[in-house]
């Protein structure tokens, strides 16, 4: 097989993943395209660690098969899983956007195929490609919110003398 017809094999299923990622829902298939070349195909065995907690981050990851999971250290002792990430899902957002490290271990439950985009690759393509910038900025931003939605929610359930009633009164 010529390396150009494997490259275009590859492209291809790397534009199939990303029509299947929520981040990635509001690009057509000519924008889809040219993500598809800042993107990177890691293959990983369950039980290993993607990333630790506090690590320095400069990439996001979006899952293409296999699950992961996220689980946070526990006054520095054990690790609690503190959600599970399958196919469609991505981690990572925060240390891409923001430069902060990882506030989580992720840890591959199985067997898993990942895409990764880079910090700097993102940034390449809101400098050369605005309109898809944007696009994937707003979509992680959505993203964002609605974790800080759902984190809002499971702090007043946990706080609140009479759990989720509380926030129907």
């Amino acid at each position: 097989m010529k390396t150009s017809n494997a490259h275009n094999i590859l492209q291809e299923a790397i534009i199939g993943c990303l029509s299947g990622i929520t981040i990635f829902a509001d690009l057509d298939t000519k924008e889809l395209n040219i993500i598809s070349e800042h993107m990177h195909v890691s293959r990983i065995e369950a039980g290993d660690i993607v990333f630790k907690e506090g690590d320095p981050g400069d990439k996001m990851y979006f899952i293409v098969d296999g699950t992961l999971d996220v689980l946070k250290a526990v006054d520095g002792l054990a690790e609690k899983k503190i959600a599970v990430q399958a196919p469609g899902g991505s981690i990572g957002e925060m240390a891409v956007i923001g430069g902060f490290s990882r506030t989580a271990t992720v840890k591959a439950c199985s067997d898993a195929t990942l895409l990764t985009l880079s910090r700097r690759s993102l940034n390449h393509i809101c400098e050369t490609r605005p309109q898809i910038g944007v696009k994937i900025l707003m979509a992680i931003a959505r993203l964002l919110s609605n974790h800080l939605r759902d984190t809002s929610q499971e702090l007043l359930e946990f706080i609140s003398p009479f759990g989720s009633n509380a926030s129907r009164k």
